[in-house]
């Protein structure tokens, strides 16, 4: 996405507006969360009551068991591709049928060239790229039936905002979201992509120096991490402000921070795991003090109790 774009400049659709304001911490289907980390207390912008606690929620027994790949952006491709390896295996290795989602770019073919050969490259015998021009693509029945075939699916970077334009409410989304609850595949997302697993996405806005009221827009996403919001890029871009800024926002979801070439790897209801270069920032504002409330927009905020922990891989 382009972080240079004036933060204001863009707010959700008004079919979703609607809905990002009222949204809460609990599940579509009750089974988001992390459980490897435990149960998280709920939090509050003072002197406002605390929000639903953050819970963490065990799978039934016998559950296919989903995994997400949420992925800073920037993966090799070219040498040891860590990254798209894992994706690979816990798809089934090289007979596993991959399925890449290029809604988020504005060059599909370019994304397609380039993780064609990396894929290619690594043994992987069944990869197609289904491109979403419009939200109506969302729709066809030849794309719903490789999302229903799919043993992985992979989706690009780009913009979240363009993403989530082609994908929200559409039966592509919720044939994504079976596939995972029901068929136990791997889905990954990169930059834009992994910025669209959370349910309250950060649509747009700058690299900040400081914390700052609304100097993030907010958007739906994908909805599955509900209890959680993803930043991308985050060390390279200096991102952390930025992330604190929308959490004054949703003082009820855990931050996540992805570096470059790095992904937290999360099995669903049970544990996650840091893999890549680099490292996977949380930011837990369970205990946080806020002047949100009390300051204009664009004004700095002042955050106070806030935990910050940082996972090497």
């Amino acid at each position: 996405m382009n972080t240079s774009d004036p933060p204001n400049a863009w707010s959700p659709k008004p079919g979703r507006r609607q809905l990002l304001q009222g949204l809460g911490s609990a599940a579509l289907w009750g089974w988001g969360g992390f459980a490897g980390l435990g149960a998280l207390g709920g939090c509050a912008l003072a002197p406002q009551p605390a929000p639903p606690l953050r819970v963490a929620r065990q799978l039934p027994e016998g559950a296919p068991v989903g995994r997400l790949l949420v992925i800073g952006g920037g993966e090799d491709r070219v040498d040891d591709r860590e990254i798209l390896r894992r994706f690979m295996e816990l798809s089934g290795g090289a007979q596993a049928r991959l399925r890449f989602i290029t809604g988020a770019t504005n060059d599909p073919k370019g994304a397609e060239q380039a993780y064609g050969a990396a894929m290619g490259g690594l043994g992987a015998q069944d990869v197609r790229f289904l491109h979403l021009a419009e939200a109506q693509d969302a729709a066809q029945p030849a794309l719903l039936e490789e999302l229903r075939q799919a043993d992985g699916v992979f989706i690009t970077g780009g913009d979240q905002a363009r993403l989530m334009g082609k994908l929200w409410s559409t039966p592509a989304m919720q044939a994504l979201h079976q596939a995972v609850r029901e068929r136990g595949i791997c889905l990954a997302g990169t930059s834009a992509g992994a910025a669209a697993m959370s349910r309250a996405m950060i649509a747009h806005g700058p690299a900040v120096v400081v914390p700052q009221k609304e100097a993030v827009s907010l958007d739906l996403g994908l909805n599955f991490l509900p209890q959680a919001m993803v930043d991308q890029h985050f060390s390279q871009r200096r991102r952390l402000s930025r992330l604190l800024s929308a959490l004054a926002l949703r003082p009820d979801l855990l931050g996540i921070g992805v570096d470059e070439d790095t992904a937290l790897l999360i099995e669903i209801g049970r544990s996650v795991e840091v893999i890549g270069r680099s490292s996977v920032t949380l930011v837990d504002g369970s205990e946080m003090q806020s002047n949100a409330g009390q300051v204009q927009p664009r004004d700095r905020l002042e955050l106070v109790g806030v935990n910050l922990h940082v996972l090497p891989t």
